[in-house]
């Protein structure tokens, strides 16, 4: 026979029982859910990067940082990460656009860069955006200036790019978005 009794301390037993675990489910859930923003913002991050790599602007950035036209470079790169928090390291050159704090994501990679031998031209207008092209490669520095004269910019430069087999560290460090 069930008395009025035993059904009070089962309810109370359930009820402290529940507590706990509903206590449980939203400590591991707001654990868990940190760990999936984290992992997506490092995958945006990642993502980044690897766009910059692939299309080619940190191997342009390179050449034209390595041939004093480092404020375009630097314009460049500004213009492609989407961050506004962000250390960008390519070799020993930073381009440093961050304010710290604890949160962050640290993504690198190694690089070679990806270019043909020969004399590539660059062409760039700062008033209309910051975007650099660059067409080549090309056997003579005239022919270059030649296909450069056909394009509609402020800006033409070429520049000799020898095949080099070292590896470039990039990394690029954005903190909390």
């Amino acid at each position: 026979m069930i008395f009025d009794s035993d059904m009070v301390i089962a309810i109370v037993i359930l009820t402290v029982g529940m507590a706990f675990y509903t206590s449980s489910l939203v400590e591991h859930g707001g654990m868990y859910g940190d760990t999936i923003k984290t992992n997506i913002f490092h995958d945006k991050v990642s993502s980044q990067l690897k766009e910059m790599v692939t299309d080619g602007t940190i191997d342009t950035a390179m050449l034209l940082k390595n041939n004093n036209e480092t404020v375009v470079a630097e314009n460049l790169i500004k213009s492609r990460v989407v961050s506004d928090n962000y250390v960008l390291t390519i070799g020993n050159w930073t381009i440093d656009n961050s304010n710290p704090t604890d949160e962050f994501v640290l993504v690198s990679t190694v690089v070679l860069i990806n270019r043909s031998e020969g004399w590539y031209g660059f062409y760039w207008n700062e008033s209309l955006n910051p975007n650099v092209n660059s067409r080549g490669p090309f056997i003579d520095e005239n022919i270059a200036y030649a296909v450069l004269g056909t394009y509609d910019s402020d800006y033409n430069k070429t520049i000799y790019y020898y095949n080099n087999n070292e590896s470039i560290d990039i990394s690029l460090k954005v903190y909390g978005e």
